[in-house]
């Protein structure tokens, strides 16, 4: 099959390179978030100050613009370009998105490393639930093989029936608060972007630091993973995304 992309998992983030030292290769998929590409919503659970200041636009190479909010570049156009494709036309995409799995499968071998594979690197799609060609997920399809991500659908995180092999870290927003109690109550983990370096503890959880590596299944539970807000967006925020304010929560 002639291959729509030439890569689909991106393995040279400043983030994916870190688990090299863990022994891990760690392939991270990157597309256009929430409504962006114009074809719908890739993050039904995200917030006004997610949406905001998300990584998937506003850092790293997709920031690289003469104007944030209306520029263009090659990262935000292959971006764009994947989203449309799996909102347009998931058969297909899925069927691709499968052969690049199995890629990095090989690649992994050919470097004596683990794969960790993580479905949304600036999305919230329920992988778990789409079907690849054969009627399975892509978890289900590669139970050999560990998938982690990050979520605001809580329902995704308790969900009994999800893979065992798909770890997903529930992800704090300035809208989400009682949910992500509950997560943590339930033996869960959940992502906090701090403000003003890391706390000890927050919500009367242990606080880990969460920019060693993207190696979430890794973690301890129940924990707050620890994040620092990425871009000048999320490092100037106000709207509560990113917290500033220790005092209520440690």
């Amino acid at each position: 099959m002639r291959k729509r992309f030439k890569s689909f998992f991106s393995t040279d983030s400043a983030k994916a390179i870190k688990a090299d030292k863990f022994g891990y290769l760690n392939g991270i998929n990157y597309m256009a978030p929430h409504d962006t590409a114009g074809a719908g919503n890739l993050c039904p659970h995200s917030s006004a100050g997610c949406r905001a200041l998300c990584l998937g636009m506003y850092s790293g190479q997709a920031a690289m613009v003469s104007d944030l909010e209306n520029g263009t570049n090659p990262v935000r156009e292959s971006r764009i370009a994947k989203s449309q494709w799996f909102m347009n036309d998931r058969k297909a995409f899925m069927l691709e998105m499968t052969e690049h799995v199995h890629a990095m499968v090989r690649k992994a071998k050919r470097e004596n490393k683990r794969l960790a594979i993580r479905p949304n690197g600036s999305t919230d799609i329920a992988f778990e639930k789409i079907p690849t060609d054969n009627g399975q997920s892509l978890p289900n399809r590669f139970p050999e093989l560990q998938f982690v991500d990050y979520t605001k659908n809580m329902n995704r995180v308790l969900n009994p029936k999800r893979p065992a092999n798909y770890h997903l870290t529930f992800s704090l927003s300035e809208t989400n608060m009682h949910e992500a109690m509950h997560v943590l109550a339930s033996g869960h983990n959940v992502a906090v972007v701090f403000g003003h370096g890391q706390p000890k503890t927050f919500l009367g959880h242990k606080v880990i630091d969460g920019t060693m590596h993207d190696l979430r299944h890794l973690d301890p539970a129940p924990v707050i993973v620890g994040l620092d807000p990425k871009g000048s967006k999320a490092k100037n925020d106000s709207s509560g995304f990113v917290i500033r304010d220790y005092g209520a929560g440690c």
